[in-house]
């Protein structure tokens, strides 16, 4: 990848394969199963207690798995200790040094490390090799004005940077972030996001990211992962999870959203009031729609469209209001240039209707 350093590790898959962990007989995960390629970029998002740090443990060896494997590169790592995974884990906390500088701290687990000498013998680079070292994966990531900084110094963003400069250093194939933009403010989430795209373009490496924000998550352009109570409940593209949740707990968990409720008749599903759409499913089974704002067209007359509701919430969202409608079919979210009363009376249309058979 063009990388200088030869700490570089690049990028594994990471495959996590029926697992499950229990605590206090509580299912923590059941059944996850997962598989991140080699270079690419996974958020997992949910509530909290939903199991995305759990996870995030047992990929990098802090948390052993009731059942089930985890593979880092093909390789069976289910039983190896952290430090034999080639992982990279940064926490909420960084966990710096803070009387260190940014480049001491990364030089102090370079110095950790043994590596092979010409004769085959293991040895630890000296103090000023790790520096030398620290100072040009800094430079290389574009951090080199922070070298010489102590930690304690440092914004909060720029020791999350300088936290996950440290796990690249370890030779890290993956690297497993827990809430990496928790403590920023919006700009500087908008620099870390771009920065971390960089730094994946550079290095390779595979990343997981456990977040709560949503919006995060589906701007990332990586894969995201909808967990709910330990189960994994939707993976794919932003736009393919955000479009097709195919549940309500993952339409919930990724966006505004309505629910429409029918039956499978003859191929279909058929929602009260009207509103159909193609579903596979047992005749006279239940059926579901789960509606984005964005599809729904409401007015005060026909052309709006041919299904009627009643407004039961409206209230400004900036640029527009959002529209909360009851109608036989359903709850329907909606966005509208202009306000509507309480109890109006209304007409709708959906389009890109889709529908799942939930028995």
């Amino acid at each position: 990848m063009g990388m200088s350093c030869d700490n570089k590790g690049g990028g594994a898959e990471l495959r996590f394969e029926d697992i499950s962990k229990n605590f206090g007989g509580k299912a923590a995960l059941s059944g996850v199963t997962f598989t991140l390629p080699a270079g690419s970029f996974a958020a997992l998002i949910g509530e909290s207690g939903c199991g995305k740090t759990t996870l995030l443990r047992v990929a990098a060896g802090f948390e052993k798995p009731d059942g089930g494997r985890v593979y880092i590169g093909g390789r069976d790592v289910t039983d190896l200790p952290p430090g034999e995974r080639r992982c990279g884990t940064v926490f909420q906390d960084f966990a710096l040094f803070p009387h260190m500088s940014a480049a001491g701290n990364i030089a102090f687990v370079l110095r950790a490390r043994k590596r092979p000498r010409a004769d085959g013998r293991l040895r630890r680079m000296s103090a000023k090799e790790a520096r030398a070292e620290a100072e040009k994966l800094l430079d290389y990531l574009g951090l080199g004005g922070m070298a010489p900084r102590k930690a304690s110094t440092l914004s909060g963003g720029e020791k999350q940077r300088v936290a996950i400069a440290r796990a690249v250093a370890t030779g890290a194939d993956v690297l497993l972030l827990d809430e990496p933009t928790s403590a920023l403010d919006g700009m500087s989430r908008l620099r870390f996001r771009s920065w971390l795209a960089e730094l994946r373009a550079k290095t390779g490496v595979t990343v997981l990211c456990v977040t709560h924000d949503r919006e995060e998550a589906m701007a990332s352009g990586g894969t995201v992962c909808v967990m709910s109570e330990g189960r994994l409940l939707r993976t794919g593209s932003a736009e393919e999870v955000y479009c097709d949740p195919r549940s309500e707990e993952a339409a919930r968990l990724t966006g505004p959203c309505g629910v429409l409720r029918g039956a499978v008749r003859g191929g279909r599903a058929v929602f009260p009031g009207g509103p159909e759409a193609a579903c596979d499913g047992e005749e006279g089974s239940a059926a579901e729609a789960y509606v984005r704002p964005e599809n729904v067209a409401i007015g005060r007359d026909k052309d709006a469209g041919e299904y009627k509701g009643v407004v039961t919430a409206c209230a400004f969202s900036g640029g527009g209001y959002a529209v909360t409608v009851n109608a036989l079919c359903g709850r329907l979210e909606a966005r509208s240039d202009v306000p509507y009363t309480e109890g109006e009376e209304i007409y709708f249309g959906i389009k890109d209707l889709k529908a799942v058979s939930v028995n």
